[in-house]
């Protein structure tokens, strides 16, 4: 094995770290990330919200809260996130410490072994850059910071959601939910009522986040991403078409992306097509059911590892919305699981 500060094999005359493995470090961090997201998906999977009857009811309460704020994917994610992360918290704990006695790799046991106690943080935005983004807590008074947003700015004053410790960005790094929010300058009264809640002790999670409801604060959020509102809802929905008469197209598109990444689906396909034949499904184009199928498959097991891990990857290599596929990718799981 060649040493980081050994000459490095090519012949450059520079040392390893500084030559050809010099992304050794990224590599390996791009391994431990796809780690920690499946084993995020697996604990998911386990709990299995659609078969959770309190669940669904918080989420019918949640629903007639934040229907006129919120698009139902992001009303979702809340109501699953605040569930099994902030209300009952006891399988989370369970399964993060079973984890830790199981094969990985160190840098993920490290960083799991501080996930056992996810919290909500009210901060603001101090400043950012292209890799990070600094927040100054508005309940503790301590600075924070989390990955910067892929545009490489910020669309908020505040940011308002669930957090993990993440020692990756530091002693004071913070991995926040995808149910997270950014509330903009101009919704300061929002910004107080959570604040005011949250300095008297308040963690129920319908309570928090019905402020939003009472104030008609206009934001939403990315599956995979805390992202501004107004970037998602700019346009003008557009007339939806149902894809009954594409199936074609969608079983074609999911067929080409398994053979892109030489993935053996078999099952799936035909579950796919029994799921094509017999629902009725409205989608603006055929390549938003074909990512929310691929995307059920993965969480289903049905389709192998290999090819795209993240929700926004695969909205990008169909070309569509990551925030489309919620709805659909619900449907079609619920079809492969039954």
């Amino acid at each position: 094995m060649v040493g980081r500060n050994d000459p490095c094999p090519c012949g450059s005359g520079k040392k390893y770290k500084k030559c050809h493995g010099k992304n050794a470090d990224g590599n390996l961090m791009n391994l431990v990330n796809d780690e920690l997201n499946r084993l995020e998906r697996t604990f998911i999977q386990e709990v299995n919200p659609a078969s959770n009857y309190k669940m669904n009811q918080r989420y019918q309460q949640l629903l007639g809260e934040l229907s006129s704020v919120f698009p139902d994917f992001l009303i979702n994610a809340i109501n699953i996130e605040t569930s099994v992360y902030i209300e009952e918290p006891a399988q989370w704990q369970a399964f993060i410490a079973n984890q830790s006695e199981t094969t990985m790799r160190q840098q993920v046991k490290e960083i799991i072994q501080n996930w056992h106690n996810p919290r909500f943080i009210l901060a603001h935005v101090e400043s950012y850059d292209e890799k990070v983004i600094t927040l100054l807590d508005e309940v503790d008074g301590k600075t924070y910071q989390i990955p910067a947003t892929s545009e490489g700015n910020t669309p908020g004053e505040w940011l308002f959601g669930i957090a993990l410790p993440d020692p990756r960005l530091g002693e004071n790094g913070l991995l926040v939910k995808s149910s997270a929010l950014f509330i903009p300058k101009n919704d300061e009264v929002t910004k107080n009522a959570l604040l005011e809640k949250l300095k008297a002790g308040i963690t129920d999670s319908y309570e928090l986040y019905k402020v939003f409801g009472e104030s008609n604060s206009p934001m939403v959020e990315e599956a995979t991403e805390v992202v501004e509102t107004e970037a998602v809802v700019e346009e003008a929905p557009k007339k939806e078409v149902a894809v009954a008469d594409e199936e074609s197209s969608v079983q074609t598109l999911a067929e080409k992306y398994l053979a892109e990444y030489n993935l053996e689906a078999a099952a799936f396909l035909e579950k796919l097509q029994q799921f094509l034949d017999s629902e009725t499904v409205k989608a603006k184009k055929p390549e938003t059911v074909a990512a929310s199928a691929i995307l059920a498959g993965q969480a289903t097991n049905m389709i192998p590892e290999g090819g795209l891990s993240k929700v926004k990857d695969v909205a990008e290599y169909y070309g569509v919305s990551a925030s489309s596929l919620s709805k659909y990718r619900k449907q079609i799981t619920e079809f492969l699981e039954a």
